[in-house]
């Protein structure tokens, strides 16, 4: 029994490893961002809240201080390079693409987000003054 289950533990981390070595970054990442966000031409405050789902997924939801204030998600994220990548936006306004490069040494994420694709003057930035949470 101890055999079949050092055999399954190594082939789970032999598994888990290069994935394991794309999340590096985000890791550093989770927890609570403020920050500006571009909505109906306007610059509204947002914040947004990156964890993982019980798969180990990064993802996310925000909240925008609109007027009337709305919420959204972030989800099926694509790394597209180090320390960034691609999430799906989806709030009462409809769906789209934010792209999102996260510099966790200098506590800041510089997003830009679109429908088909990220609109360089559509901001969805964020900060922190506190430590990156423990996972």
């Amino acid at each position: 029994m101890n055999r079949l289950a050092a055999t399954l533990a190594t082939a789970w981390l032999l598994a888990a490893s290069p994935a394991r070595a794309a999340d590096d970054c985000t890791d550093l990442v989770l927890g609570a961002w403020q920050g500006p966000v571009l909505n109906a031409s306007k610059i509204e405050t947002m914040t947004t809240m990156f964890t993982r789902d019980p798969a180990g997924h990064l993802t996310g939801r925000y909240h925008v201080r609109d007027t009337p204030p709305f919420d959204g998600t972030l989800t099926d994220y694509r790394p597209t390079g180090d320390c960034e990548g691609d999430f799906t936006w989806t709030d009462h306004f409809g769906s789209g693409i934010v792209h999102i490069r996260f510099d966790p040494d200098r506590n800041r994420f510089i997003g830009r987000w679109g429908l088909d694709q990220p609109d360089p003057d559509n901001i969805f930035d964020g900060h922190r003054d506190s430590p990156p949470a423990v996972s």
